[in-house]
Order: structure tokens, then sequence, then C-alpha cells
């Protein structure tokens, strides 16, 4: 009796995974998609059969939402019930924010989605980019679990597998991944799966028993734009000029107890910036409780007109406001209140 070949969908977009480096430079090479694949299925126990698509080739801070677009047209075209899951090589720097989006685009997929980077191009002394690709093909034939993941493997070797709207940026010290939180969605040790925190986290059983179709809907233009700021002590908000064509919303990244400036000098606050542009929706992160006992500072942001929202990191707060703002079924702030997979902690 032949083993089973079982199927997973490719998609790469680039990034370091997918780069190599010449004379100290570090660009995407159009061979390391292949080189990959092969370099797995040497080392691999088990038959899989990749279908590959690269609707783009990029580094991924060269990045916008118009090439979520692009990746989402080209997984719109997946037939899901051919494959036990699908995998998104793309760039570390800005994989939380795609891994966001696909998690509110496809939050009904039932299949996993698993998106990879690496620390270093394939091929490299330190590179993590065969152990993070085999941990995502690990995790998709051991549980097929529903949803969007990202799976990476920190310095210390272990595998996390992070929820695609938890992820948080990579320090920029040891290239290491960590969850909203603080806690990844699970660790896979020598290929023992645990579940990372049961308070924080969803059960498993809360992926496999959601809503689960392919029906999905039009693929977003991002038309609409969206800007973040973040505060830091000195910030003077009269040098940002939000000109004739402002942005649909602005997202402030408050300090962690939910505050920001509300004096200053002028109208160099950031109260005195929302309440002078009115004509714009004004996000505020950081919140754990917007209806519990706030700092003075926070009540007056939201007396000027902020928005508050809960428990939600920056970068799946932003990568929402880009879906909010360029849908129209459903009020911006309503979508933005409303949980699309499991982004608030």
């Amino acid at each position: 009796m032949y083993p089973t070949i079982q199927n997973i969908f490719l998609l790469q977009t680039g990034g370091t995974i997918g780069s190599a480096i010449h004379d100290g430079c570090i660009d995407v090479d159009p061979e390391k998609g292949d080189a990959l694949i092969q370099t797995y299925l040497k080392s691999a126990s088990r038959l899989v059969d990749f279908e590959v698509s690269r609707p783009f080739t990029i580094l991924s801070e060269n990045l916008v939402p118009a090439h979520w677009s692009q990746i989402i047209d080209a997984l719109k075209t997946v037939d899901f019930d051919r494959y036990k899951g699908i995998i998104v090589t793309h760039g570390s720097d800005t994989l939380p924010y795609t891994a966001a989006a696909l998690s509110y685009f496809f939050n009904t997929t039932p299949i996993p989605i698993v998106l990879v980077c690496s620390n270093h191009p394939l091929g490299h002394p330190e590179s993590n980019a065969l152990p993070n690709f085999s941990g995502a093909v690990d995790f998709i034939l051991n549980t097929g679990l529903p949803g969007i993941f990202t799976v990476y493997e920190n310095k210390g070797g272990k595998t996390q597998i992070h929820l695609g709207t938890r992820l948080l940026e990579a320090d920029w010290i040891n290239d290491n991944f960590l969850s909203f939180g603080g806690r990844p969605f699970a660790v896979n040790d020598r290929h023992c799966l645990s579940h990372g925190n049961a308070r924080l986290s969803p059960s498993m059983d809360a992926l496999k028993n959601r809503a689960h179709h392919t029906g999905w809907a039009s693929t977003p233009v991002f038309t609409e734009k969206v800007l973040a700021l973040r505060a830091y002590p000195g910030m003077d908000y009269r040098y940002i000029d939000l000109g004739t064509t402002p942005p649909a919303a602005v997202l402030h990244a408050l300090y962690h107890s939910a505050t920001g400036n509300a004096e200053g000098p002028g109208s160099a606050s950031l109260a005195d910036f929302i309440a002078s542009h009115p004509s714009v929706d004004h996000y505020l992160i950081s919140f754990k409780n917007a209806h519990g006992d706030l700092y003075a500072t926070g009540h007056d942001l939201i007396g000027q007109g902020g928005i508050p929202l809960e428990n939600i990191s920056f970068e799946a707060a932003v990568t929402k406001l880009y879906f909010a703002y360029n849908q129209k079924e459903t009020n911006p702030v309503a979508y933005m209140r409303a949980e699309r997979f499991f982004e608030f902690v």
C-alpha cells in the first residue's frame, strides 16, 4: 500500500524566506521559492504535493494594502476542498499585518491558512526558514485546525503558533515574534503541541466549532486610507497636517494605561488634535475596559470624540481599520467593535 500524498496550496510572496544574499545585499531571488520546496522535500518524512502560486515577489517592507487584495484574489481561486491547508510565505517585517488581513477576510476558512517567514535567507547558517516551513506543514497535517495562524521558531528552538490577529512585530534584537497578551496560541516542542494559554487564547474546540464556509465577500479595494500615530513625550500634533484629502480614520496608540496628552503649548496636544479634526474618526487603543476607571486624560480624549477600542493590538487594529472603511455593509465603528477572528484578548 502506497503512502497517501497530502496536498497543500503554497502561495509565495517573496520576503527574506524567498531571498538570497549577493555581495552583502539581501534581496528577493526568483529561484529561492523552488529551493525552499526542494529543501523541504529532501528532508521530509511525509509525501506532500505543493501547488504553487506567486502573485508577486517583493520584500515585505514594500507591501501596501493593495497587495492584500492580490493575495485575497489568489486564494479565492483555490478549491479549499482539494487541500489539507494553505501556506503563505511572506517577509517578516509586515507579517503581522498580512496575517491580520487574511484573518479578517478568511475568518470562516474550513482549513488551516498558515503564514511563515524567516529571520535569514535559506542557506544562511542561522536561518529558520526550513524549521518554520516544516512547522507549518506539520501543523496543517497534524491538526487540520481551521483558522489563520503563523508558525515561527524563536531563538531557543521552540516553534510557536500564533493566531493571525494576535501576532506582534518582531523585536529587532533577537528577531523573535510574540503574541499580543504575552503567550502564543500553542507551542510545538519536539512535535508535541501544547496549548499556549487557556485564559487568553481560544480553545481548539472553539476554532473547530466556528461556522466554516467559503462564500467569500468581494475583494476589498483599499481606496480609503488610514493614518496611525503613536504617543511619545514631546509629540507636537501641530506638525500633523491632514491636508485637503484627510484619511478616513486615524488610529492613536496611547500609552499603556490608556492615556495621551490632553495639555500642551498652543494646540499641540492629542486632545486638541482630535477636537480640531472632527470630520475624521479618531480611534484610541490600549484600553482594557473603557467603561471602568480611567485616567483624567483618557476621559478627555474620549470627550473630544476619540473612539476607544479595547484589548486589541496596534497591528490588528490598524489593519482592521482598512477593512472597516473599505466596505459598505456595516457601519465602520460597529465593524471595528465586532469580533472577526479572536483579535480581542
